[in-house]
């Protein structure tokens, strides 16, 4: 056997992380069409091959008239917007914008998971320019064309004022800042005034009203848009690498429609929220819409007050909403002192609610220091104690125990009084 222990130390240099990191990250040369046989696009996109110091990508571009309907809204339906609207879904809003000041974002994406890993080939944006709406969709034909898309990218947005994504605050802008940061143009990312993301709007006002608030649920549930012939979102990523394999650009046309329809819904979904939160109570059909308005309302520093929109919820609701409704609706009062009012609200729960603890303990604390009456605050407060015995809710029936003798001591102390002789007697 070789002995070779008896070789002389091969010398290794070690690499600092800067070596590492120039290792990982070597400038790939800008892609020019010739280098690689890159598809002509244009038969089955449209669009052109833009070109620039970094290389080249593929654009398209489209203008959209203001008369396109999609689902229940025109495009041209933004003439009538009003701004101030939005501090009900952004608390805080307080800035006028003009609609050239928004911009919709939608990526397409070699993954579902995020991460450094996954690449955005295809960034759609639209905005509207005068009358028109303007949709332009960024597309890379292979890897070595993300700095150059980049780049005209960042020159798009910069003007732009408000990013307007369906959850772009926890997927598509966080991978877009990462692909900057890996094309070493930490500059060029844009720094937004307001970040509007349509998912977390959606969920306020719907989450209980629909079983998903998922793009597709509320085109369909809520815009009256059905797609035809859409290619599912966990098929696009597998469809791309087949184009990279093939070249065959039919292979993304149904992922560039996909892309228009989740643009222009987001379109719809901006007008809808912006219009029915201002709808009158009275014409609210469901109770869980008319339940989170309130809500709404209430939490917003120049919010209407959410008074009728719980009320039509009772009106309209079943026994679940009518008794969310009436909670919100008490607590609303005695926020604001209304103690009549809220001792109402809290007794109509107890009348449609027989295990209402909490209901029975709001109406005791009434009774015993706004409207006083302590034999009605001992009855109720006897009441509530045996439910939370009944319910095995410990903590709560040692409270409401505290709370029984201390209501005894106070009705003692007082009958003494009446009778000229003191606790102490």
């Amino acid at each position: 056997m070789f002995p070779w222990n008896l070789l002389p130390a091969r010398k290794v240099k070690a690499l600092d992380l800067q070596d590492k990191l120039r290792r990982m990250h070597k400038k790939t040369a800008p892609s020019k069409k010739g280098d690689k046989n890159l598809p002509d696009l244009s038969r089955f996109l449209g669009g052109e091959e833009v070109s620039g110091p970094e290389g080249s990508f593929w654009r398209v571009t489209r203008d959209f008239s203001p008369e396109l309907r999609h689902g229940r809204y025109c495009l041209g339906d933004i003439s009538g917007f009003d701004s101030s609207r939005i501090n009900l879904w952004e608390k805080g809003h307080r800035r006028k914008f003009n609609p050239s000041d928004l911009v919709f974002l939608d990526t397409e994406t070699t993954g579902l998971a995020g991460g450094t890993g996954t690449v955005a080939f295809l960034v759609g944006m639209g905005w509207w320019q005068g009358d028109a709406f303007r949709l332009e969709q960024f597309l890379m034909r292979d890897f070595p064309e993300e700095p150059a898309m980049l780049q005209d990218l960042a020159n798009l947005l910069e003007p732009k004022k408000i990013l307007i994504t369906f959850n772009g605050r926890s997927f598509d802008w966080p991978l877009l800042q990462t692909r900057f940061t890996l094309s070493r143009k930490n500059r060029e990312i844009p720094a937004w005034e307001e970040h509007w993301d349509l998912l977390f709007w959606a969920r306020r006002l719907w989450r209980k009203k629909l079983v998903s608030c998922s793009l597709n649920s509320l085109e369909r549930n809520i815009l009256d848009f059905h797609r035809e012939g859409d290619i599912p979102g966990w098929e696009i990523p597998q469809r791309y690498f087949d184009f990279l394999r093939t070249g065959r650009g039919n292979l993304l046309q149904d992922i560039c429609e996909h892309n228009v329809w989740d643009i222009l819904s987001m379109v719809g979904i901006l007008l809808h929220l912006c219009g029915e939160n201002y709808k009158a109570p009275e014409r609210i059909q469901c109770p869980h819409e008319a339940i989170a308005l309130g809500r709404l309302q209430e939490k917003s520093d120049r919010g209407k007050p959410p008074e009728n929109y719980y009320l039509q919820a009772v009106s309209i609701g079943g026994e679940k909403a009518r008794k969310e409704a009436l909670q919100n609706l008490a607590f609303y009062y005695k926020k604001n002192r209304e103690w009549e009012k809220a001792l109402q609200a809290w007794t109509e729960l107890v009348e449609i609610d027989d295990n209402a603890i909490q209901a029975r303990v709001e109406l005791a604390k009434i009774y015993e220091h706004r409207l006083p009456n302590l034999p009605k605050a001992l009855q109720i407060t006897s009441q509530a104690l045996i439910l939370a015995w009944q319910q095995e809710k410990k903590r709560e029936a040692g409270e409401l125990e505290h709370r029984r003798k201390r209501l005894e001591r106070k009705i003692k102390k007082s009958s003494l009084k009446g009778t000229g002789f003191s606790a102490d007697n």
